[in-house]
């Protein structure tokens, strides 16, 4: 039976110049590139940024090229969608805009592609905490979260193997594997929706235990704001700003 697993992209990826960036000053940075494609309204300037961008994942966020296409489906599929009801809803002027909503999801895609392969999910919140000064309840909480949901994928196989014991072996389909039935499925997502519900109850009842933000904690292994984050961050929010605002 082969082993399911759940991984985050930055385990996917060598750890090149943008795993460097502190993750703060980047989530920062990355919140306004987004807030700045929103001045955009023609489709030139998104499909050059767009190209720029997947340059820079391909060569120095070390992206593998077929897993940086597999993971653009969803904003294709999106911007597909905001292309077509415009192009239908509009009369005059619907497939200039519909190609700039395009343009702007698939943008906001590849940086937040950038992010995802880039930041690893512990430093992010660590880096919250430390340098944004947001609360140890929240950003423990959704690490605990997090790990819960890396061990999802084993509880199915587990429970599901259970049930398979319990009926005295799984149906076959024609090809010879294990058969799914909706029965079944339904029988074990619910199982496994239980289980992440007590687990989930057990971490917070021992997050409450060990007092979680009711005073500063110390750490371990601090995250650093280096002069150089915050110089990168500004030039890239400012170059972000200048692009998108509507030219004169």
């Amino acid at each position: 039976m082969t082993t399911l697993t759940l991984q985050h992209p930055s385990t996917l990826v060598e750890p090149g110049a943008i795993t460097r960036w502190n993750p703060s000053v980047k989530l920062i940075t990355l919140f306004v590139v987004s807030v700045s494609m929103l001045f955009i309204w023609e489709p030139i300037r998104p499909a050059l940024l767009w190209a720029a961008l997947v340059i820079i994942a391909l060569t120095i966020g070390n992206v593998p090229a077929r897993w940086l296409a597999f993971a653009h489906i969803p904003f294709i599929a999106f911007g597909f969608g905001l292309f077509l009801v415009n192009v239908l809803a509009r009369a005059e002027d619907g497939v200039v805009i519909g190609a700039a909503l395009a343009g702007r999801t698939l943008v906001i895609g590849v940086a937040s592609i950038l992010f995802l392969t880039s930041t690893a999910p512990v430093d992010l919140m660590r880096s919250l905490n430390q340098n944004l000064k947001l609360p140890a309840s929240i950003t423990f909480a959704v690490l605990a979260g997090y790990q819960l949901l890396l061990g999802l994928p084993k509880e199915w196989q587990t429970i599901r193997a259970a049930q398979v014991m319990r009926h005295g072996g799984a149906k076959l389909n024609r090809k010879g594997k294990p058969k799914l039935t909706i029965k079944d499925a339904g029988r074990l997502v619910f199982t496994v929706l239980i289980v992440a519900l007590r687990r989930s109850e057990r971490i917070a009842t021992s997050l409450e235990s060990r007092g979680f933000g009711l005073k500063p904690r110390t750490v371990y292994r601090p995250i650093r704001v280096h002069a150089g984050d915050v110089v990168v961050g500004l030039v890239v929010c400012l170059f972000a700003v200048a692009y998108c605002l509507p030219w004169i």
